[in-house]
């Protein structure tokens, strides 16, 4: 007899959503620590935009049916109290670092990819620069990893417009929202599935960090929400899924992750076909939930360290790179493995602070000055501002430094 899975965490989140972000975060992790071990680690982030994809649709498409139209107001503002605070504390500590640390003749190109970061085009930069950020090495820079947030943002600032569309078409020619939203966003999922293969066999660079070629995985994530919110809509139909064949399901879907994040060496045809394993890998494990049979990965997902890790897995995305980066400038010498043990740690440790710290405090508004929508967005675009304006002024400055260097008396 199966026996329930225990309830080791209670959450307002979806346990498997919590350790699908767990997941994703310790692969990326691993590979920019440890490449040997995870040499494809790098696929951590397409876990994460299939469940972007599933999280914001089904909240839009509640919204929708819910009120009869999505507020983008109210949208954009949740988006920015989740990811702006902690993204721009970054970037000031990396603006500072740099200034204090690094040489000036890397602050130019350091700070061009700095200011992308910050305006959410890093994504473009590094298509332009040909940079492919699946190494950890001195000729990367801190902020490299913004590439993956600035596609986010970039789904986030069309994908609500897709839904409003949809479900304006429904009301107008009297069909239904749910309906002509999945024709829609299948449409644009399929366009953006054939654009990612033709673009990888001709330019795999610019398929990788192509907002278009990504967003296909977006949408996978997005039709999955649509198909299981139907699903939950038809309360009185009995569920055709026996918990045996979810479990299995499951597993299926963890081996469809983990295994090209071990094997995959080839990243000269990514994402290409490729990719295909780890987004249905994680549509598979969605669509699953948490599986009853005592032999299914519900237990380890329901795990607490899992949870927590997937609760500060935004965080620690956003840090660990920097301190990861940082640590041969300060300490003089490559990270050897052993260092990167504790580089890691410190990270976690971080991370941590910064989920209590800078997350939670503005995403669910305490405070008086925090509650205020308008005194948040001011500071956070005026640390955006003093971020670009560095940017643009530090790389002068060195410049200078350099050139009053060169006209100094040799003695």
């Amino acid at each position: 007899m199966a026996s329930p899975t225990p309830p080791f965490v209670r959450s307002a989140i979806r346990p498997e959503v919590q350790a699908l972000r767990a997941l994703a975060v310790g692969a990326v992790v691993l590979h920019h620590g440890w490449p040997a071990v995870a040499p494809a680690g790098y696929m951590g982030v397409d876990v994460f935009f299939v469940v972007s994809g599933f999280l914001i649709t089904g909240m839009l498409v509640r919204e929708a049916e819910a009120e009869g139209r999505v507020s983008l107001t109210r949208f954009y503002l949740r988006r920015a109290r989740r990811i702006l605070p902690a993204a721009v504390a970054v970037l000031v500590v990396v603006s500072a670092l740099t200034i204090a640390v690094v040489p000036m003749e890397e602050w130019r190109r350091w700070f061009r990819h700095i200011v992308a970061s910050a305006l959410y085009f890093e994504n473009w930069q590094l298509a332009i620069d040909s940079q492919i950020p699946r190494r950890a090495d001195l000729e990367s820079t801190p902020v490299q990893h913004f590439w993956s947030l600035s596609v986010e943002e970039q789904f986030y600032l069309v994908w609500p417009l897709l839904v409003i569309l949809a479900f304006a078409l429904a009301m107008k020619l009297g069909r239904s929202g749910r309906a002509l939203t999945v024709g829609i966003l299948g449409a644009v999922t399929a366009a953006s599935f054939a654009h990612s293969i033709l673009l990888t066999a001709a330019d795999a660079n610019l398929a990788y960090f192509g907002t278009f070629a990504r967003a296909w995985e977006f949408g996978a994530g997005a039709l999955l929400a649509l198909w299981l919110s139907r699903r939950q809509a038809a309360e009185a139909a009995p569920r055709p899924w026996t918990p045996q064949l979810r479990a299995a399901v499951s597993w299926a879907g963890l081996v469809a992750i983990l295994v090209p994040i071990a094997l995959f060496r080839e990243p000269e045809v990514f994402p290409g076909f490729v990719v295909l394993a780890p987004v249905l890998g994680t549509v598979a494990v969605i669509w699953a939930g948490m599986p009853e049979p005592a032999w299914s990965p519900a237990r380890l997902a329901a795990w607490r360290p899992v949870q927590w890790t997937g609760d500060v897995s935004y965080s620690l995305y956003l840090w660990h790179w920097p301190i990861f980066m940082f640590a041969p400038y300060l300490t003089g010498v490559p990270s050897p493995p052993w260092l990167m043990a504790l580089l890691v740690a410190l990270a976690l440790a971080v991370s941590a602070g910064s989920k209590r710290w800078i997350e939670d405090p503005f995403r669910r508004a305490r405070g008086r000055v925090l509650a205020r929508p308008t005194l948040v967005l001011g500071g956070i675009a005026t640390a955006v501002a003093v971020i670009v304006g560095a940017g643009v002024a530090m790389p002068g400055i060195a410049a200078d430094e350099r050139g009053r260097a060169c006209e100094a008396p040799q003695r």
